[in-house]
C-alpha cells in the first residue's frame, strides 16, 4: 500500500503531502480524477500515442506498467504461480496486441518463456537449479512448437481478442466533416440528425463572452462565391507559433491583458485546421508534426486533426464597443488590397473617398460588357440604400447585420429554392428569393460592404457551443458548423459580425445579434455619430422604447462622458426592491433551517434499525437534490452503486456497515450504526467535493 501511495503521487504529479491531516488538500480525490479521465482518453487516441497530447494517459500508463509488476511480485510471494501468469499474459499481452509493431511472434516467445520460466520456478523452489537443463530443454521445445503453430492460418487465427473494440462507457465516434456547410456552393445543407461532438474548449482570461471557434477565411469572391484563397508558409515542425508579427494586427494586441487563452481538445472532427477565436496571437501546437503558418492567424495541418489532440491558442480579443467603433475613420493599410475587391483583380475605391459614388458609377458603366460585375449594380444601390446616411464603417456593418437578420425579410431556410436566372446566386438571394443559410447571408453581407469600401471577408468555424457548467468547457458539435462576417477597423483588426438569423450569437457588445448589446446606447449620443437611415432609424426607436419600458432601466451599457440610458430609482422604489429581497431572504433561510432540521431529527433516536434507516434516506434526499432519481425500492447494494456511479465515491464501506445495522443481530448492530453514520458524513463531504458551485446551492 505505501508503494501504491507513492507510485500514484509520481505517476498522477499529486503529492503525498496533501494527505497530511489539516493540509487543507485532497489527495485521493485528484488522483482518483486524473487516473478516471486518462482511462477514458484511451478509447479516443490512436496508438502509438504522443505523450505531449494525452499527457492523463501516460500518466495512467505509468501506474499501470507498476501495478501490473507489484501485482506479478505480490502473486510470485505467495506461491501463486498460475495467477502470476494470467497477470503476465495480461501486463505483456495486452498492449503487445494493441501495437504488435513488426516482431510479434517473437514478443510471443519471449512471453510464452516467461511465464514458463515463472511456473517452473514457482513449483520447483530449491530444487530448481538441479532441473534446469531438462526444464530449458521442455521450455525451447514448446516455445518452438508454439511460433511453428503460430505461423500457420489453420492453427493461429488472426484477431481472436479484439482488444481495441473493449469500450467501457461508450462507442467512440468517427470523424465527421463539416465542408459541406463551408463550401459556397448554395445549393443547399442537411445536417446529419445524431450530433458529434468535434471540439471541447476551455477559455481562461479576458473576457466573459461567447466567442467562435474560426477554422479559416474565405477571402477572396470570385463573382460566384467565396473561396480559402491564401498563401501558406512551407510545412515546418513549430511546438509554438507566433503572430504578432502580422501587420494587420492592431498594437494594442501586444498587450497580453487582452489576449482570452483557449484550450482546445480535439473530438471526432475530420478537418486540417488548428480552429481557434479570431485574431490569434500564439499558438501552441501540440503536435510534433509539421504545420503551415497563413496569413490571417490561419495554420494548416499537411494531414487531418487526430482525436483527442490537445493545443492552446491566446487570441486578441479588443475592448470594443459601439461609441468607439463609430468614431473609427477609413484609413485602411495598402496590405488590405485583396479585402476590397469585388472579383480578382477589381479593386474597389475605400470607404469616406471622395466623389465614391461617381467613381463607383463609373466603374459599372466601364464594365457593362461584363455580366459577373454588372450584376452586382443593383445591389450596390441596395446597400447604399440599407445604410443611408451612415458615418462610419462600423454604422454601415451594424445597419446590413440588423438588415439581413431582422428587417430585411429573409429568411433562414437550409434547402433555399435554386435560381432559374443566370445572375449570380447571392445576387439572386439579396433580390428575389430572400432565403438562405449561414453561407448567402454572411457572402451576401461581406459582398455590400466590399461594393461600400469596407474591408470584409467570410469566416468559417464553429459557434460557441453549449457550455458545460461541472466542466467549464464549451462542447462544440457539427450542428454549430457556421460562417459570419469578418469586418476591419483600424486600431481593432478583424471584427465578426453574424447576420444570419436564429443561428447563432456573438458576445461582443458592438453586435446587434449579442444579448449585451445596448440598443439604448444608440439612443444617446451615439445615435449622432451613427448617421441616419431607415435601419439605423429603427434601431434608435426600439431603443428609445426600450429605455421607457417599466423593468428594463440600466439595460444599456455605460455611454461616453459616464452617461447611460438607464433612468434613476425613485427612493420609494428602492424601499419596496429592498422590502421584497429581505422577505425573500427570509422565506429561503426558514426553508433551509427547516430542511435542516428535519434531516438532523431523522437520526434522533437509538435504535440501530431507525438509523440506518434514516442514513439511507438521507443519501436519497440527497440524490433527489441532484436530480439523481433513486427507485423507492432499491437496496443499500443499490443505492451504493448509484452512488459509486454518479460521484466516483467508495460507498462499500457505508453500504456493508448500514447493512449490518439494519439486518445484523442486536450485539453488532450498535458499532455497525454508528459506523454508518460516520461513513455517511465521510460520503456526503466526497460528494459535495465533486460539485461545483452550482450544485452546491
Amino acid at each position: 500500500m505505501a508503494s501504491a501511495l507513492v507510485a500514484a503521487s509520481i505517476a498522477f504529479d499529486v503529492p503525498l503531502s496533501d494527505m497530511r491531516p489539516g493540509s487543507g488538500r485532497d489527495f485521493f480525490g485528484p488522483v482518483f480524477d486524473r487516473f478516471h479521465q486518462g482511462f477514458l482518453d484511451f478509447y479516443d487516441t490512436l496508438l502509438p500515442f504522443d505523450r505531449a497530447d494525452f499527457g492523463l494517459m501516460h500518466e495512467v500508463v505509468l501506474f499501470a506498467v507498476f501495478g501490473f509488476v507489484a501485482l506479478v511480485a505480490l502473486l510470485l510471494a505467495w506461491r501463486r504461480p498460475v495467477g502470476a501468469g494470467v497477470v503476465l499474459l495480461a501486463g505483456a499481452g495486452w498492449p503487445t496486441t494493441l501495437f504488435p509493431g513488426t516482431r510479434p511472434l517473437m514478443l510471443g516467445a519471449v512471453g510464452l518463456a516467461t511465464i514458463l520460466a515463472v511456473l517452473w520456478l514457482a513449483r520447483t523452489g530449491p530444487r530448481a537449479l538441479r532441473n534446469l537443463v531438462p526444464a530449458a530443454a521442455a521450455g525451447v521445445v514448446l516455445v518452438a512448437i508454439s511460433v511453428g503453430a503460430s505461423t500457420t492460418d489453420a492453427v493461429a487465427k488472426r484477431e481472436f481478442v479484439v482488444w481495441q473494440r473493449w469500450d467501457l462507457y461508450d462507442a467512440p465516434q468517427d470523424p465527421v466533416g463539416v465542408r459541406y456547410v463551408w463550401s459556397s456552393h448554395y445549393q443547399g445543407i442537411r445536417f446529419p440528425k445524431k450530433e458529434t461532438v468535434v471540439l471541447r474548449v476551455k477559455v481562461s482570461g479576458g473576457k466573459d463572452q461567447k466567442l467562435y471557434w474560426r477554422a479559416t477565411t474565405l477571402d477572396e469572391y470570385t463573382g460566384v462565391g467565396w473561396r480559402e484563397s491564401l498563401h501558406p508558409e512551407p510545412a515546418a515542425t513549430a511546438e509554438q507559433i507566433d503572430f504578432t508579427d502580422d501587420p494587420l494586427l492592431p498594437k494594442a494586441a501586444l498587450d497580453e491583458r487582452s489576449w482570452v487563452r483557449q484550450d482546445i481538445t480535439v473530438g471526432a472532427l475530420s478537418d486540417d485546421h488548428l480552429i481557434a477565436s479570431a485574431q490569434p496571437v500564439k499558438l501552441r501546437t501540440g503536435t510534433a508534426a509539421p504545420v503551415q503558418r497563413a496569413e490571417g492567424g490561419v495554420v494548416i495541418l499537411p494531414g487531418s486533426l487526430r482525436i483527442g489532440q490537445r493545443y492552446t491558442a491566446w487570441s486578441y480579443v479588443p475592448d470594443a464597443d459601439v461609441v468607439a467603433l463609430a468614431k473609427v475613420k477609413s484609413a485602411y493599410p495598402d496590405s488590405l488590397g485583396r479585402d476590397l475587391e469585388l472579383v480578382p483583380g477589381l479593386r474597389l475605391p475605400p470607404w469616406g473617398t471622395k466623389g465614391r459614388n461617381a467613381q463607383m458609377e463609373k466603374l459599372f458603366d466601364d464594365n457593362a460588357q461584363n455580366f459577373l460585375v454588372i450584376s452586382y449594380q443593383p445591389i450596390y444601390r441596395k446597400a447604399r440604400e440599407v445604410v443611408g446616411q451612415a458615418k462610419s464603417p462600423y454604422a454601415a456593418a451594424l445597419a446590413l447585420e440588423d438588415w439581413l437578420r431582422r428587417q430585411g425579410g429573409f429568411k433562414y431556410n437550409e434547402r433555399p429554392p435554386v435560381a432559374t436566372t443566370a445572375e449570380p446566386p447571392l445576387v439572386a438571394f439579396l433580390l428575389r428569393s430572400h432565403q438562405g443559410y449561414c453561407q448567402h447571408f454572411a457572402g451576401a453581407m461581406a459582398v455590400m460592404l466590399r461594393l461600400l469600401g469596407v474591408p470584409a471577408r467570410v469566416a468559417v468555424g464553429f459557434t460557441s457551443g453549449k457550455y458545460d457548467e461541472k466542466r467549464k468547457e464549451w462542447v462544440v458539435t457539427d450542428h454549430n458548423a457556421h460562417a459570419w462576417v469578418e469586418v476591419y477597423f483600424p486600431g481593432y483588426g478583424w471584427l465578426p459580425f453574424d447576420p444570419t438569423p436564429g443561428r447563432g450569437e456573438l458576445g461582443a457588445s458592438y453586435s446587434s445579434t449579442s444579448p449585451t448589446f445596448a440598443r439604448g446606447d444608440i439612443g444617446g449620443p451615439a445615435a449622432a455619430l451613427l448617421g441616419r437611415s431607415a435601419v439605423l432609424d429603427a434601431l434608435t426607436a426600439e431603443a428609445l422604447r426600450s429605455a421607457r419600458r417599466p423593468g428594463l432601466e440600466g439595460t444599456g451599457t455605460r455611454l461616453a462622458g459616464g452617461r447611460g440610458g438607464a433612468s434613476v430609482a425613485k427612493p420609494h422604489e428602492k424601499g419596496l426592491a429592498a422590502l421584497a429581497f429581505l422577505v425573500v431572504a427570509a422565506a429561503l433561510g426558514a426553508f433551509l433551517i427547516l430542511k435542516l432540521v428535519r434531516s438532523e431529527l431523522r437520526f434522533a433516536t437509538r435504535d440501530p434499525r431507525a438509523l440506518a434507516t434514516a442514513c439511507r434516506r438521507d443519501l436519497v434526499a440527497f440524490l433527489a437534490d441532484q436530480r439523481v432519481p433513486v427507485a423507492p425500492s432499491a437496496t443499500l447494494a443499490e443505492l451504493g452503486a448509484v452512488l459509486e456511479r454518479e460521484f466516483v465515491v467508495e460507498a462499500g464501506h457505508f453500504v456493508r456497515h448500514a447493512s449490518a445495522a439494519r439486518f445484523g443481530p442486536p450485539g453488532e448492530a450498535d458499532t455497525a450504526a454508528r459506523k454508518a453514520r460516520r461513513e455517511l458524513r465521510l460520503l456526503r463531504r466526497q460528494m459535495r467535493r465533486e460539485l461545483g458551485l452550482t450544485g452546491r446551492v
